[in-house]
């Protein structure tokens, strides 16, 4: 390789050559360069594109299902516009029936719901047969007296009930009679009476049966306002 002395130097021709063909391949590297740096940025443009890409692939991108009969094959179809697959899923058949289980522990009552209003007052049923008298009972012994309990607070009035029907006629009063006489009783049973005379002034007793005794019995009556008179 020729030697560089200096300007006016032998070998100055073959120098100047040589320094041309150094910028040259300078010039040559540089053009390089700068074409392999404009494909490195053409590349990378490329790269983030096809990413950007992916990526809107990524998010578009869906999955639907669709559910066929018993028995059928299962389907799988994708639609490139839209962007989803479809996935066709037949039903199962239907499994047997389990045992049934163990009945569960009680759960707790629950609270007591308001009370229901009164129902309406049933008609009066008819009255029944008077049964025989039972006979007396025993007399038990006297049983421990309980302490009294509080007293509970009144209840509502009740509904007014319907109105009985009306009883028999009783017996009233016995005809018969005439002046200054009287009901009295004839024995203990309900409603004996008969008409009698009643002691008035100056009335006679009559005395019936074995009558013993002697002496004198007197009889002092006094008598104040009867029947409007006196006597």
């Amino acid at each position: 390789m020729p030697i560089y002395r200096g300007d006016g130097g032998s070998g100055d021709a073959s120098t100047d050559a040589y320094a041309s063909q150094v910028a040259t391949h300078a010039q040559t590297a540089t053009t390089k360069a700068n074409e392999a740096a404009a494909s490195a940025t053409a590349a990378a443009a490329s790269a983030t594109a096809a990413a950007n890409e992916a990526t809107t692939f990524n998010n578009s991108l869906g999955a639907a299902a669709t559910t066929l009969s018993a028995g059928a094959s299962a389907t799988a179809s994708y639609n490139s516009s839209t962007k989803v697959f479809t996935l066709g899923i037949p039903t199962g058949a239907t499994g047997a029936t389990g045992s049934t289980g163990s009945q569960g522990a009680t759960g707790p009552q629950g609270a007591t719901g308001a009370q229901g209003p009164q129902g309406a007052t049933g008609a009066t049923g008819p009255q029944g047969a008077t049964g025989a008298a039972g006979s007396d009972g025993s007399d038990g012994s006297d049983g421990a007296t309980g302490s009294q309990g509080a007293t509970g607070p009144q209840g509502a009035t009740g509904a007014t009930g319907a109105t009985g029907a009306a009883g028999a006629d009783g017996a009233g009063v016995a005809a018969g009679g005439s002046t200054g006489q009287a009901l009295v009783k004839t024995d203990g049973t309900n409603y004996n009476t008969q008409w009698a005379t009643v002691l008035t002034a100056n009335q006679t007793i009559t005395l019936s049966g074995a009558v013993t005794g002697s002496g004198t019995t007197s009889i002092t009556t006094t008598l104040s306002t009867v029947d409007g008179g006196t006597y």
